[in-house]
Order: structure tokens, then C-alpha cells, then sequence
């Protein structure tokens, strides 16, 4: 056989054993994915093999089972019948809503008769009466709930109103009551009125009524309001998991002694072992005490106030056959008194209600009520455990094995690929036509934009990381260019978890290949090294401050790693002022893009109306957003539009006026008002910059107060809007207050979110799921403490230091690269300016580009880099 046939065999074979192998780590990926949920389905909820201390709550004197019952029907009840059969059962506990509107209808006037009725019934039968506080009077609701057919389940528009409420009910019943529970269901609606969700401003309504109740019954314990099962997560539905989280970030631990939850089991058994946030059933009870032990809470006790399984066809509970129903009742007792001490008490959803209620299927039926009475009487008479065996480390064995065929697999990957002839496809690839490459590089990323099967997704990064191989620079472009799109992430789920990979975070995971292959040179190790390393340090120690720690894993990714990786690799290789230029030209290249895309949408009707004008958003989905990195490019393109010449300037120039005018149309005050007079006065007072004479000086300053004259008068209704800048200025204070309970490190970076708002007071205005400060020094502190404070200090005497040593000698690139980041740093005396993923990209690529070599060329130099790589990037580069 010739030898060109056994090579073409040999080539072919390797090909194919690496289509194998790349197939057969698909496959093991799926089986890890697979093992990893059912290690998480038999190890939620128990200790950690790896950790001593596994809290627990306190015994409970209360009993374990009891019933929901409504106020009106259980004042007409007959004690001697319907409550004994109850607490033969073995009920021992009873729920009562008191529906605040009913009571107090009129200010002052209360109506306590069938409450004093039913709790005097309660006492005769020895059950333990639980007051739910719910509902408003229509003269304590917002404008917008009192016309509203939800208006009695509305919160009151002054969470006082409701604590004065609470209040009275204690000084009545205190000495019959214990536990009062406050609110039902706030995590969906109808119950919380025509207001979107939101668990900081149920936290208020907590913090005042628990307070109120307190002062009067030292006692009493507080019931978190009962939290509805949903798998949604969004203004008209939470799920149990974030809606407790964000009540946590809210501060809103100290006032209350118990959780309570809904886990009803719709149409699936007891023990089915799916433990996810989109599956309603029992044991996503176990998702509550994870989110409660994440929070540091395990020693709170979970109530499972209503459980249960409807048998009436046709309704949202689903439904069971009655015989189901009852076995999967007295399973579900069984397994929740035996397997999770956490839970001290379970609730059945009703007893007799009316014949229109949406709980008819649950009512007690004389075989149901038979169960619980043989099953209480042998179950309650039992220890309940005080404490839960740790899981087996050989639970653990799949997911390890697993890993380390992975690692086998890419092993055996990488010795096929050594026989494929890939310099000579580099070779091949590159000597094509740059149209052709350009059309490649499209199909590819709109073959990537359609993927939503992991292993498509995976091969097109594996295709892209060969591209960066061939082209590596041209990849770090690529990867600038994609900075302003963070919002266009990637979307699968994978380890039981929905991953998002924003595109520059997967242009810098294909880049990662070219980095090892090629293996450049170190970056400078001078003090600009430092400065990236000492800023990692700063964000690790920021950790002590943590609580919420996927935030704060995904702000040191996003805002930290990225954004550093950035740094070292344009400090790599940026080593020429070509080089450097065609970076510059990328970063701009994203924010003209950016501009495009909110230009086209605003042009097409899109945006949002506010004060009177359209506010251009584009693909950041926040006019303010957009206003943040349309600066920063504005800054460039005009650096670009000074270095340049012939049709390049004009190119850069008409780039930066649609960049001026979309930052126009964000209707961002910050940005016009503090960036481009910043960014303008830092320009002008550059030597370089030769002034015209006085007739035309003083012409272009008509002008100027022309167009100011023209914007405040289209802006004055934007203008007038002051309560958008109070509602910031009203964040500063528990922003501060934040600080000083975290002086020297900080919450983390993205850990502001999940601080901020327990320090907010019951009547702030100030806006509860804010990012960040919106002030730059308030920023630094919160996520780094005293310590990032002083290493931004330390970098802009750096940054000026170096700036007066070359101010002679700066290039357009360098000012505009300066422009930048001062009317950025001006802009956040408003706004953010790193507390955004595209902002600390850009932030670090601007340094990064700033001090980069090759800038020290002469003039003529630079001019004729800016004439070779005109408005565009080389493909060949």
C-alpha cells in the first residue's frame, strides 16, 4: 500500500478516534450529571460527613400534628363533638386566620367576638390555638389595592398600621396565645395585592409586627408567614428558596422563631426522591432546610403548616384517589417524625370547610381521621431522633469515578490529537481569504446562539478554542469586542444546577488552549502585577464578610477573575503599538455595537418611557447600563477619531457622534451631567490640544450652550425628576451602616445585594434590590472594605504618577483610554463603575491598554499603525 494511502488511513483513524472520545465525554458528562443529583437526592438535608457541628432546633413542648381551621365555621362548632373527634385524632394543635378586615374595619373599632368564641372553644378542647395576622382594611391600603378584588389580601402601605394591629391582638390574647403567625403566602399572588413580590418589603411587615408583639408578649413566638409552593421565580410568584433567601439578606432572621412552609404533594407519592425547585411534592421541604443551614439558621425549627393530598379531580392541587390520600398522609407524618428532627410540627389543611373552598378536597373524612388516630397513637409515643447519621462517604464513589474517567478520556484525547496535522490546517486555514474566514467565524457563532444541547455547545467551543489556537490574539480581540453583551449568556443545565456562561467568559475558557500551547511570556513583573494580584488578595479576604456564597463565587468570577485575566493577558500580548491599536479598536468595536443595537431598537419603538421621553436600553436591558459603557466608548472612539486619518477618522468619527447620540437618548443624568464634563475638561486640558482662535472659540462655546440649552429643555421633564436621585442618596446611609458593620474587608464583591437591604429602615425609600451603592467609594467599601478603599487610592496615584512622567508624551490612544476612565470614575459618584461585570472588564482592559507597550513610537509611527488597521480588525493578526 502507498504510504500517501496509509497516512490518509492514519489521519482518518485518528479523526475518528478523536469523534469517539470527544462522544464518550459527553456521555460520562450526562452519567456525572445523573450521579451528582442522586447523591444530592440521598444526602440533602444530613450532615455533612466533612463538617463537625450539625445544628439542630430545641426540642419542642408543642404538638407534632394539628389542623387548619376556618374562624367563621369553627365559632359555630359544637366542642363536645367536632373538637374532641379533632383531638382524638390526635390533633393537638389548631390554626385560625384572623382577617385583619374583618376585625378592625374601621380605625379603632374592633370586632373580637367570634375570635374570643373560637379560642374559648380551643381551650375547652386543649388545642393549642395558632393566631395567623393576615389581610388589610380598606382604609390602610395603597391607592392601587383599595379597588382592587385582591384588596383584602393586600399588605397595608404602612407596615406600622399592621404592627399596631398585631399589637392589639396580643394585649388581647396574650395569655391564651403563644404563636402568631404573620401573613400567608406572600410569595404569590393575589396575596400580597397588585404589587410585584417582594420578600424585603414582607420582611418590614414582619420586623414591625414582631417587634409590636414582643413588646406586649416577651413569649410569644413568631411564625414566618406560610410560603406557597411554586417553581417560579418571578413579580407574581417566588419560589420558597429565594423568597427565604432574600427575607435572610433582608435581616429578617431575629424576627421570627420558626419557618413555615406548604409542601403539598399534588399528585406524587410521599417518597418520591426528586428534591429540585420545579418539583412540587414533599420532600421539597428538604430545599428549605438547605437554604436555612446556607443561611446559618439550622437551629430554627420548620413548621409544615399545611401538607397534604387533594382527592377532588379537576383543581390546581392536583388530585389522589381517597384511599391514596390516606396513605400517603399517615407516610408523610411518619417519615417527617422520624427522619427530620427539624420539623416540630405538621399541619393538615382543614377539617370541615365550606362546601366552595378551594381546601374541600382535603377536608377530614372518618377514615382519614381514623389513620391519624392509629397512627398518632403509636408514632407520638415514640423518641424522635435527636440527631441524623451522616452520609456514607462511598455515596461519593460514582461521582469520583466518573471525574477520573473524564480525566482518562482527555488524556487519550490528547494523544489522538497529537496525530492530527494541525499546524498544517492552521496553515491551511490561514492562507484563506480573509471573507472566507470572516463567514466561518459567523456560522459558527450563529450556530452557538441557536445551541442548546450541551454537547453542541461543547463542540462549538472546541472549535472555537482550535480557531484561538491558530489565532490567539484575534481571539482576545474577539474576547473585548463581546464585553457589553455579559446579558447574552449561554443557558444549560448540567449538575443539576442551569449554568449561564456570558460569551466573554466563553471566549476566555476556548482562549485558554492557545495560552497552554503557546505558552507566551510572562507579563511585567513590575508593579501593575502587583496591582492586579494585591486586588484578587483584596476580594479573597472579603470572604470573612460573606453569607451568601454562590454570589459571592460568581462576583469573584465575574467581577475579579475575568476582568484580571484581562489585564495579564493584554500585558502579555500588547507588546507593539499595532498591537495595542487593534485591541483599542475591539474594545470600541463592542461598544459601537452596543450603540447599533440600542440605536435599531430605540428606532423600531423600543426602550422604556420615563419622564416624559423614550430611554434607549439596547441588549443591557437597563437604559442606565447602557449609559455606563456608551461613555467609556464614546471616550475611545473620539481617541480613535484624533489618531486616525483620511477615511479612518471620518469612520471613527461618525462612530463617535451615534455613540453620542444613543448616550443622549439612555437619558442617563449621571453620564451628561458628571461623565462628559469630566471626561470633556480632562481632554481640553491636554497640551496637545491646540485651542482655535477667540471668534471661533467663542463660536463653538455658542454652540455648546446651544445644544445644552436644547438637551435641558428636552430633558426637563427627566430634569425635574428628583425622587429617582433621592431614592439613591436615600441608599447611602444603610450603605454606610453596611460598611462599618464591615470595615476592614467588606461583604464580597456582588455580596451588596445580599446585604444591603437588612439595613434598610421600615420607612426608606431607597430602592431594596439595588447592586450597588451607586457612590465609587461606597462601592469600593461595601464589597473590599477599608482595604479596597486603600488600594484604589494607592492605584490612582499610580495611574497619576505615571500619567504626569508621560504627559508629554501620551498618544490619542492613552488619552482617550483616560478619558474613559475618569468621566467613568465621574459617572460613579451616581452609578456604578465596577460593580457590573462589562464595567470591570473594561476598567481592567483600559488599564491594561493604557500602560501597554509600543506607545512610545513616534507620531508618525502611530499614525501609520492607526492608517494600516483603519476601522477593522485583521483577520490575520
Amino acid at each position: 500500500m502507498p504510504s500517501s494511502h496509509r497516512s490518509r488511513i492514519s489521519f482518518a483513524l485518528a479523526l475518528l478516534r478523536l469523534l469517539l472520545i470527544f462522544a464518550a465525554i459527553c456521555l460520562v458528562l450526562a452519567q456525572i450529571d445523573l450521579a451528582q443529583r442522586q447523591l444530592r437526592d440521598q444526602t440533602i438535608g444530613l450532615p455533612s460527613p466533612f463538617l463537625i457541628h450539625h445544628p439542630l432546633p430545641p426540642p419542642s413542648s408543642l404538638p407534632f400534628l394539628g389542623i387548619n381551621l376556618d374562624l367563621a365555621t369553627l365559632s359555630q362548632t359544637d366542642p363536645n363533638s367536632d373538637l374532641k373527634e379533632l383531638v382524638t385524632a390526635g390533633f393537638g394543635w389548631a390554626r385560625i386566620r384572623l382577617a385583619w378586615d374583618q376585625i378592625e374595619p374601621s380605625p379603632g373599632d374592633y370586632q373580637w367576638q367570634q375570635v374570643d368564641r373560637a379560642l374559648a372553644l380551643l381551650d375547652e378542647a386543649k388545642l393549642v390555638p395558632i393566631l395567623l395576622l393576615d389581610g388589610s382594611p380598606l382604609w390602610v391600603r395603597a391607592p392601587n389595592d383599595r379597588n382592587s378584588i385582591n384588596g383584602p389580601l393586600a399588605p397595608p402601605a404602612d407596615p406600622t398600621t399592621f404592627a399596631r394591629f398585631a399589637k392589639a391582638v396580643a394585649l388581647r390574647y396574650g395569655d391564651q396565645v403563644q404563636t402568631y403567625q404573620i401573613w400567608d403566602e406572600p410569595n404569590i399572588a393575589p396575596h400580597w395585592g397588585e404589587s410585584h413580590i417582594e420578600p424585603v418589603n414582607y420582611a418590614r411587615l414582619l420586623k414591625a409586627a414582631a417587634s409590636a408583639i414582643r413588646e406586649t408578649d416577651a413569649d410569644a413566638q413568631i411564625l414566618l408567614a406560610a410560603l406557597a409552593p411554586t417553581s417560579d421565580r418571578g413579580h407574581l410568584a417566588q419560589d420558597e428558596r429565594y423568597f427565604l433567601n432574600r427575607l435572610y439578606a433582608a435581616g429578617a432572621a431575629p424576627y421570627f422563631d420558626g419557618v413555615a412552609i406548604q409542601p403539598f404533594g399534588f399528585a406524587t407519592r410521599p417518597d418520591d426522591p426528586r428534591v429540585d425547585r420545579r418539583a412540587l411534592n414533599l420532600r421539597r421541604t428538604l430545599l428549605v432546610r438547605q437554604t436555612m443551614l446556607g443561611a446559618g439558621d439550622g437551629e430554627t425549627p420548620i413548621w409544615l403548616i399545611r401538607y397534604g393530598w387533594n382527592r377532588l379531580p379537576g383543581t390546581a392541587w392536583k388530585s389522589v384517589s381517597a384511599e391514596q390520600q390516606r396513605i400517603f398522609a399517615v407516610a408523610a407524618l411518619e417519615m417527617a417524625y422520624h427522619e427530620w428532627p427539624w420539623v416540630v410540627a405538621m399541619g393538615w389543611p382543614a377539617a370541615t370547610p365550606p362546601l366552595t373552598s378551594a381546601t374541600t378536597g382535603f377536608a377530614l373524612t372518618p377514615q382519614l381521621a381514623e389513620a391519624f388516630r392509629t397512627t398518632s397513637t403509636a408514632l407520638f409515643n415514640q423518641p424522635r431522633p435527636r440527631s441524623l447519621p451522616a452520609p456514607a462517604l462511598a455515596l461519593w464513589t460514582p461521582v469520583a469515578l466518573w471525574g477520573l474517567a473524564v480525566v482518562g478520556l482527555l488524556w487519550r484525547g490528547m494523544a489522538a490529537a497529537r496525530m492530527l496535522p494541525w499546524g498544517q490546517w492552521q496553515a491551511q486555514w490561514l492562507s484563506r481569504p480573509a471573507w472566507q474566514r470572516g463567514a466561518g467565524w459567523a456560522l459558527l457563532l450563529l450556530v452557538y446562539y441557536l445551541a442548546e444541547w450541551p454537547p453542541l455547545i461543547l463542540l462549538c467551543w472546541a472549535i472555537t478554542a482550535l480557531g484561538f489556537a491558530a489565532q490567539p490574539r484575534l481571539g482576545l480581540a474577539l474576547t473585548l469586542a463581546l464585553l457589553p453583551f455579559h446579558d447574552y449568556h449561554k443557558e444549560f443545565v448540567w449538575l443539576d444546577q442551569r449554568w449561564t456562561i456570558p460569551p466573554t467568559q466563553a471566549a476566555l475558557l476556548c482562549l485558554l488552549p492557545a495560552i497552554w500551547l503557546q505558552r507566551p511570556k510572562a507579563p511585567p513583573r513590575d508593579h501593575w502585577l502587583g496591582v492586579a494580584l494585591s486586588w484578587v488578595l483584596v476580594m479573597a479576604l472579603s470572604a470573612t464578610g460573606v453569607w451568601y456564597w454562590p454570589a459571592y463565587w460568581r462576583g469573584m468570577l465575574d467581577l475579579v477573575i475575568v476582568p484580571v485575566l484581562l489585564f495579564l493577558l493584554i500585558r502579555t500580548w500588547s507588546t507593539t503599538l499595532h498591537r495595542t491599536h487593534i485591541l483599542v479598536v475591539a474594545l470600541a468595536a463592542g461598544g459601537l455595537l452596543l450603540t447599533a443595537f440600542g440605536l435599531i431598537d430605540w428606532l423600531q419603538g423600543g426602550g422604556t418611557a420615563v419622564d416624559g421621553m423614550r430611554r434607549l436600553t439596547g441588549p443591557a436591558f437597563s437604559s442606565n447600563h447602557t449609559a455606563l459603557y456608551l461613555i467609556r466608548t464614546l471616550a475611545i472612539t473620539v481617541g480613535l477619531t484624533l489618531m486616525s486619518r483620511g477615511r479612518a477618522r471620518w469612520q471613527w468619527g461618525v462612530g463617535a457622534i451615534a455613540t453620542g447620540a444613543a448616550l443622549f437618548l439612555t437619558g442617563s443624568r449621571g453620564a451628561v451631567l458628571l461623565g462628559l464634563p469630566a471626561g470633556m475638561l480632562f481632554l481640553l486640558s491636554h497640551h496637545t490640544i491646540r485651542l482655535p482662535s477667540r471668534r471661533v472659540l467663542a463660536g463653538l462655546l455658542a454652540a455648546a450652550g446651544i445644544g445644552l440649552a436644547i438637551v435641558l429643555w428636552i430633558w426637563r421633564a427627566r430634569l425635574m425628576n428628583i425622587a429617582t436621585l433621592m431614592a439613591r442618596v436615600d441608599g447611602w446611609l444603610p450603605s454606610v451602616a453596611l460598611w462599618f458593620d464591615h470595615f476592614l474587608f467588606g461583604v464580597g464583591p456582588d455580596g451588596f445585594w445580599w446585604s444591603f437591604p437588612a439595613y434598610l429602615s421600615l420607612t426608606s425609600n431607597a430602592d431594596p434590590n439595588l447592586r450597588h451603592p451607586h457612590l465609587l467609594w461606597l462601592e469600593i467599601v461595601t464589597s473590599g472594605g477599608l482595604l479596597a478603599l486603600l488600594w484604589l487610592l494607592a492605584v490612582g496615584l499610580l495611574v497619576y504618577d505615571w500619567t504626569q512622567q508621560k504627559r508629554h508624551r501620551l498618544t490619542w490612544l492613552q488619552i482617550g483610554l483616560l478619558t474613559g476612565l475618569i468621566a467613568a470614575a465621574a459617572h460613579a459618584q451616581m452609578d456604578a463603575f465596577q460593580a457590573l461585570p462589562p464595567l470591570a472588564g473594561w476598567n481592567w482592559a483600559a488599564l491594561a491598554l493604557l500602560i501597554a507597550g509600543g506607545h512610545e513610537q513616534p507620531e508618525k509611527d502611530q499614525t501609520k499603525a492607526a492608517t494600516e488597521t483603519g476601522s477593522g480588525l485583521s483577520l490575520h493578526w
